[in-house]
């Protein structure tokens, strides 16, 4: 176990960080934290993340430069930047789409200011003067367990900030884990903002009828990924599982995507994806993060022909001027949306970019009515051949 673990070792490198810091577009992966805008954390059992932040008026925090350590393993980059880059509103009943992060913003003004009584045993952290951001560290429960011995605990790190955009709350957080997994999440709350009298639009709420609007969230999530020490030679594989004809073995395939595309996740098929590193590895097998789908019971396309919203994840090469998933903007020659990022350019052994799409339907129910429960939609970016051994 040793000698894997030193062979890992052996190939990590720490990239000095050379490229300035600017919150006008879609960063570079290689970014210089802002002073005071670092953050750096060791969980219980050693693991280490660290990574720069950065509050933006569109899409609210924003992690870049993201980068892990095993306990006894040096800091090794995992991603470039990362961001919640689109929320689209589609109501039931036909109502006009609403592209919330471009329109009204996570951040600024809709920032909510966080109290030390929601960052309870953490540290606050403010922009422009405004407490928005929350870092703490949460019980993560047992981390793994063998046999008749005991469990052994760890902590998450966690990253949250929230914003209100009209009758609507959003919680964002970020949820770092001791085996190197990141899990996002949005949660939804606040009061319904539409009502009406047509119950097959949605549900009543009241006693003289009158009903609350349904609606799907769709949460666009970028990620720059740029993993080990070269942001531009990384390598996207789909992996599948499919059952026989008689339905008793499952086979598993790996191919390459050479190109831009944008593909769907199959609960029956069994496909995911995974960013692979083109040259580094744990010893003996190339360095790499999948991504886990979670909520899918929730996936839907558009209510609107929209043809953006026909697939589940986009994989596209670096631009930084494609920051939006949805409503971008087209000045200086960038496309609209994630369908007209995705062009045919080849991705192969480049910088990579990832956009995953979750949807939640929100049907209301009288718990509702004055306040939503929040209601948390969420996905994994777990890692694979990351460490040599089991890292904990």
């Amino acid at each position: 176990m040793n000698f894997l673990l030193n062979k890992a070792l052996s190939v990590v490198s720490v990239l000095a960080l050379v490229v300035s810091f600017s919150s006008a577009e879609a960063r570079p992966g290689n970014p210089v934290c802002p002073t005071g805008q670092t953050i750096t954390s060791t969980l219980s059992t050693g693991s280490t993340w660290s990574m720069c932040w950065e509050a933006r008026d569109k899409e609210g925090i924003v992690l870049s430069n993201i980068r892990y350590a095993a306990p006894g393993q040096a800091l090794r980059r995992v991603m470039g930047e990362m961001s919640l880059s689109q929320i689209q509103r589609n109501y039931d009943d036909g109502s006009p789409v609403r592209f919330l992060v471009t329109s009204s913003g996570l951040g600024g003004n809709n920032f909510i200011r966080l109290t030390s009584s929601e960052c309870s045993g953490g540290q606050l952290r403010n922009s422009g003067g405004k407490p928005v951001l929350c870092q703490s560290q949460k019980d993560a429960g047992i981390i793994y367990k063998r046999g008749t011995s005991a469990g052994v605990s760890g902590v998450d790190l966690s990253l949250l900030s929230a914003s209100q955009i009209g009758e609507y709350s959003y919680t964002v957080e970020w949820l770092f884990k001791e085996n190197g997994t990141i899990q996002p999440k949005v949660g939804l709350s606040g009061s319904l903002d539409k009502t009406g009298t047509n119950a097959s639009f949605g549900w009543p709420i009241q006693q003289n009828g009158e009903v609350g609007i349904g609606f799907v969230d769709n949460y666009f999530w970028r990620m720059d990924f740029d993993l080990g020490s070269n942001s531009s030679n990384d390598v996207i594989e789909q992996i599948t599982s499919s059952l026989n004809a008689d339905r008793t073995k499952r086979s598993k395939s790996i191919s390459t995507i050479t190109s831009e595309t944008g593909r769907n996740f199959s609960p029956e098929v069994k496909r995911f994806w995974r960013v692979r590193d083109g040259s580094e590895t744990n010893g003996f097998a190339p360095i790499s993060y999948e991504l886990v789908m979670l909520n899918y019971d929730h996936q839907t396309t558009g209510s609107n022909n929209e043809v953006w919203m026909n697939k589940d994840i986009y994989l596209t090469k670096y631009n930084a001027c494609e920051r939006f998933a949805a409503d971008n903007s087209v000045a200086n020659g960038c496309g609209w949306g994630v369908n007209s990022y995705t062009n045919g350019e080849a991705i192969n052994s480049g910088d990579v970019v990832l956009w995953n799409r979750i949807s939640y339907h929100h049907l209301p129910r009288d718990e509702d009515d004055n306040v939503i429960g929040m209601r948390w939609n969420t996905f994994k970016l777990l890692p694979r051949d990351w460490h040599a051994v089991n890292p904990l």
